[in-house]
């Protein structure tokens, strides 16, 4: 193993629209509660009213805002292993300001005022977490609603918190034992069901989750226990339609000379992938507080995964695969709407893609009151991750592309004349494993004979380890307190890039045996007349069935490389407690010293066998970091807050590590121009050198609280990006790059008398910003009347704008920004019953996709509009006390998932829906 602008107009429209908004809520906040007081006041009742459910968990996270002294926004649970949604991902999606991006239909990773996964740190209990996925930022589904008591977003960085994002930080919180204080117990089922059928062979639309959960105090509540596990055996289905191409057609060349000008369709490949999602989550919390001094606390998380999707596709290769466009199409205005191709060699894939990884979380905290004057406290954590994939690739068709008796397809197909998305149909049947075999049907070929396939098994490793000291001298005057601290982290994450070519061991085709048979998928969605063959091609595969042959190509040897850092950080941090103006002001300030060494081991290649050298290079900086939060309070449930501050996120590790891929061009062939100059040398890569991005924000949050029940908030923030990350050509000196081997060294002699060449790589840039403003009304019916009494409705919006210009010429968008995103929510509860709907809706906007390869590309999202809804019953009394049932339905609408090309909404690249999921639960409460 290798360790190794005109936006400005319509800004201030908005700015106008959001400022008509406020003045509405903020007489909202002056008539709530005055309607209230003329109500008549209830009898005195000695009886405490013990709040559960929704409002619980609407409660406790209203106080976790209001208490903070930074500007947050939080999600509770409604009670013990109850958050309010299926995924720690949908339920922090609901806040003020924050999107969730799909993947295959689940949400997975999230965007902070604007800003994608790449710029929030994820936190458990307060320290950083390795991540499964290929770069820093938590695949969210790793981390079980059932474990988690509550999430915190902070929006504005504090001093005193030594891991931080430039959109904000995600603190997932596990349940402190002894701050809960009462024994509990309680178990969860829940049967799973999505409104696709499993249409792959071997797969299901069913599935199951459960979950335990024990809370205790001991030794006079001294010590405190907490347990927890949650299983996961989720089912998913996706329809997908993806024309060839990328968004890009060609023009019909075979049409009349009239008509050439038209585009056609080039080729699909429309699929169909069903997925089965199972997880194991383990969460341990020990608290041990002995006396008023000494306060300890270990947690530990364990989290088993394996996600395993079955594929299958049918290419069709029409225009751009040298097929006969037959006569008697129709011509559109932009588009040959309707025709017809013969003698089509469709290529039948059963494609699997296998995902195992394993996460290991584990922190001690001590706390110790020295005196009345110091506290002192270390925190010292570890977390690990090792993931393995296996992405398979098996083909299969009539017969290889070399075959003079395979059977061709005719594929008629219709294409809508502003793009949209065209449909196909052929009358091949593909059902029959008597005909239908393993092959090379397009001729794909590469270095090996009789290929059927490709498979790459990536190997994931990724440790952290952190220290943290810290001590805090408490104060009687302007400040309360002064905290400062060290802390010292170590991470280094390794990938191993295996893939290659797989191939039949007999011959051009094969049948498949028949103890791989998995039966017929309906294939009349991909556009086969019947069905296609089925088949367990993983179990082939591990089982060595093929050859295997591997691929050392440029793009293939990139992918193997390790990261390491080292990242000491300084603080000291004063919290606030005076007045200012009259008012009451708490808050902090502080500043933090950053110091990063940072290591990258990757190759050098020119995509031979043997042209391959591992390099190693480092660099180290620091980053001064200042941060400030003022809170106001205007009344005892009136604040204004306001933050600034400077922070980082850390660059994308494949951006810093992925190895140079290069070659020298001959004197035959154009050379590569670059500001002026011919140069026979080019490559891409990675750049061990990248500096974080950077920005220095300043927030401001008017918020107006109605007690514990309900609030009014309007925010507002800008943040100036002094340093982003971009792709960039540069100039590199190729000295000791080698030409081919065996290639006549005169052929190359303009390449070997100037190996200065070009080379594209990720740079730091400056200058952009990002701004926007977020309104929220989060108000119970019995603030209006006591008609409505246990109705209440959620709303929040935000409204971005961004702009950076990395070429100098025209602006470009950042990703993961949506300009706006509008959640709203309406629920009932009382008696027993609840009752909640839910939609979270999201604009258009610059997302990450997994490519074919399962790599992460750049793609234009469509926005979306998801409805939830969620009913539930829980018994108030008799025996029968602590036992609650549940309905819940996701994705009720079956919205789809676009990816188009940038400027023209209707060109879909990728057209994706899901299904809706069901989920019927049964809870139970002990003690």
């Amino acid at each position: 193993m290798l360790k190794l602008k005109g936006r400005n107009v319509a800004f201030r429209t908005r700015l106008l629209t959001c400022g008509a908004t406020a003045a509405v809520l903020t007489a909202m906040s002056v008539a709530l509660p005055a309607m209230a007081q003329t109500t008549t006041a209830p009898a005195d009742d000695t009886t405490t009213i013990v709040v559960t459910g929704i409002r619980r968990g609407i409660q406790d996270a209203i106080s976790a805002k209001k208490k903070s002294a930074q500007i947050v926004e939080a999600v509770s649970a409604e009670d013990i292993g109850k958050l309010p949604d299926a995924s720690i991902a949908e339920s922090i999606a609901r806040l003020p300001g924050i999107a969730a991006q799909r993947t295959n239909g689940r949400a997975q990773s999230l965007s902070i005022r604007g800003l994608g996964p790449d710029y929030t740190v994820t936190t458990l209990n307060g320290r950083e977490q390795v991540s499964t996925g290929d770069n820093r930022s938590v695949e969210f589904d790793q981390y079980p609603s059932e474990l988690i008591s509550q999430v915190l977003i902070y929006k504005t960085p504090n001093a005193g918190m030594t891991t931080q994002g430039i959109a904000g930080t995600a603190d997932l919180q596990t349940v402190r034992p002894l701050a809960y204080g009462k024994r509990a117990a309680a178990i969860n089922v829940r049967g799973e069901q999505n409104s696709e059928s499993a249409a792959v062979g071997g797969m299901k639309n069913t599935g199951n989750r459960y979950s335990l959960m024990y809370i205790d105090q001991f030794a006079n509540k001294t010590i405190g226990l907490a347990l927890g596990y949650a299983h996961t055996d989720s089912p998913y289905q996706v329809l997908k339609k993806e024309p060839w191409g990328d968004g890009g057609y060609p023009t019909c060349g075979a049409c009349l000379p009239a008509n050439q000008n038209l585009l056609i369709l080039g080729g699909a490949k429309d699929g169909i992938i069903s997925s089965n999602l199972k997880r194991d989550g383990y969460m341990g919390v020990l608290e041990w507080r002995p006396n008023d001094h000494l306060h300890m606390t270990l947690d530990a998380y364990h989290s088993d995964f394996r996600e395993l999707q079955k594929i299958a596709r049918i290419e069709y290769p029409l225009a751009w695969g040298a097929n006969h466009l037959a006569p008697g199409y129709t011509a559109g205005q932009t588009f040959v709407t309707h025709g017809v191709f013969n003698d089509v060699a469709a290529v039948v894939e059963n494609y699997t893609n296998d995902r195992k990884a394993k996460l290991d979380a584990i922190g001690l905290n001590t706390e110790y009151k020295l005196n009345d004057n110091w506290d002192l406290m270390a925190d010292a954590s570890y977390s690990k991750v090792a993931r393995d994939d296996v992405i398979l690739e098996s083909t299969g068709g009539t017969g290889a592309s070399s075959s003079t008796t395979r059977q061709l397809d005719t594929v008629t197909f219709d294409t809508p004349d502003d793009y949209g998305l065209s449909t196909l149909h052929g009358v091949v049947d593909y059902s029959n494993f008597a005909t239908t075999f393993l092959t090379d049907p397009g001729g794909w070929g590469g270095p090996v004979a009789n290929r059927a396939g490709y498979v790459k098994a990536p190997h994931i490793e990724d440790e952290l380890s952190t220290i943290k000291l810290a001590a805090t001298r408490h104060m009687d005057n302007v400040f309360s307190s002064v905290s400062f601290g060290y802390t010292t982290a170590h991470r280094t994450k390794d990938k191993q890039g295996v893939e290659g070519f797989l191939s039949l061991k007999t011959g051009p085709q094969e049948v498949v045996p028949e103890k791989y048979r998995l039966g017929v998928t309906d294939a009349a969605f991909l556009g086969g007349s019947s069905g296609m063959i089925s088949y367990d091609g993983l179990a082939m595969y591990k089982d060595g069935y093929f050859n295997f042959t591997q691929d050392v190509g440029q793009d293939t040897v990139k992918r193997t490389w390790n990261v390491d850092e080292h990242v000491d950080v300084m603080f000291v941090k004063a919290d606030l407690d005076t007045h200012l103006f009259g008012f009451p002001l708490t808050g902090n300030i502080g500043i933090q010293s950053q110091h990063a060494k940072q290591t990258a081991k990757s190759y050098f290649t020119d995509g031979t066998a043997n042209g391959k050298t591992l390099k190693t290079e480092s660099a180290d900086y620091t980053d001064i970091l200042p941060s400030a939060n003022f809170n106001f309070a205007l009344s005892d449930d009136m604040t204004l807050r306001v933050g600034a501050g400077v922070t980082i996120a850390r660059p994308r590790m494949d951006d810093m590590a992925a190895g140079v891929g290069y070659g020298p061009i001959s004197n035959g062939n154009q050379p590569v121009q670059f500001n002026g100059s011919s140069y026979y040398w080019s490559g891409s890569g990675g750049n061990p050198s990248l500096r974080p991005w950077k920005a220095t924000a300043v927030d401001i949050s008017w918020e107006k609280y109605f007690g514990r029940k309900g609030y009014v908030a309007i925010a507002g923030f800008h943040k100036t990006l002094n340093s982003y990350i971009y792709n960039q050509t540069l100039l590199r000196d190729y000295t000791g790059a080698a030409i081919p081997t065996g290639a006549d060294p005169a052929a190359y002699s303009l390449a070997l008398a100037n190996r200065t060449g070009t080379v594209s790589v990720m740079q730091n840039g400056t200058g952009g910003w990002i701004r926007g403003v977020e309104l929220t009304l989060s108000v119970p019916g019995d603030l209006v009347t006591p008609y409505l009494n246990g109705f209440g409705v959620i709303v929040s919006g935000a409204f971005n704008e961004s702009q950076i210009n990395p070429s100098g010429t025209n602006p470009i968008d950042l990703p993961g920004l949506s300009r706006q995103v509008i959640n709203t929510t309406v629920y009932y509860e009382n008696h027993g019953f609840s009752a909640r709907l839910s939609n979270r809706y999201r604009g258009a906007f610059l997302g990450e996709v997994p490519d074919y390869t399962n790599s992460l590309q750049s793609r234009y999202v469509a926005g979306e509009s998801l409805l939830d809804a969620q009913l539930g019953y829980e018994f108030q009394g008799g025996s029968l006390k602590g036992l609650s049932l549940s309905f819940s339905a996701t994705n009720i609408t079956n919205e789809p998932f676009k990816l188009y090309t940038k400027g023209n909404k209707n060109n879909v690249m990728r057209y994706e829906t899901y299904g809706s999921t069901y989920l019927f639960g049964v809870n139970y409460k002990f003690f």
